[in-house]
């Protein structure tokens, strides 16, 4: 993962001190007997902002593995590794049509040495 910018630190550490200033200020400013209530609203309100922080950032990381994923696949490196791929598979059928010619030639020599061995043994039995 990389590292945060300077705008996103910046924009972490305004959103915690804006956190804690929301969290404090209501206790220091309102008279004892009111101040529960008051500071739950904005406790309540605080938490919201630091959850929504939270999944804005964790979205913002989602995306951006995401976007290095899709940039890896999408890469020059892939596009080599799939150019080897096709000349090897290539490679392999060339080879595989050779072998078979080569075949088909030994086959007909091989029906050739039959035909001329079958003929011998015709003349060595008309000899005996």
């Amino acid at each position: 993962m990389k590292p945060r910018t300077a705008t996103e630190t910046a924009i972490i550490c305004a959103a915690g001190v804006l956190t804690v200033a929301l969290v404090t200020i209501p206790f220091e400013l309102s008279p004892s007997g009111s101040a529960n209530h008051s500071a739950k609203g904005v406790t309540w309100l605080a938490l919201t902002g630091v959850i929504a922080l939270g999944l804005i950032l964790g979205f913002r990381y989602l995306t951006t593995r995401k976007r290095a994923q899709l940039e890896l696949t999408g890469s020059e490196q892939y596009r080599q590794l799939a150019d080897e791929y096709r000349r090897l598979a290539d490679m392999a059928i060339t080879a595989q049509e050779h072998t078979d010619l080569k075949l088909g030639d030994v086959s007909v020599q091989l029906d050739y040495v039959r035909e001329q061995n079958e003929s011998l043994q015709k003349i060595l039995k008309e000899v005996e």
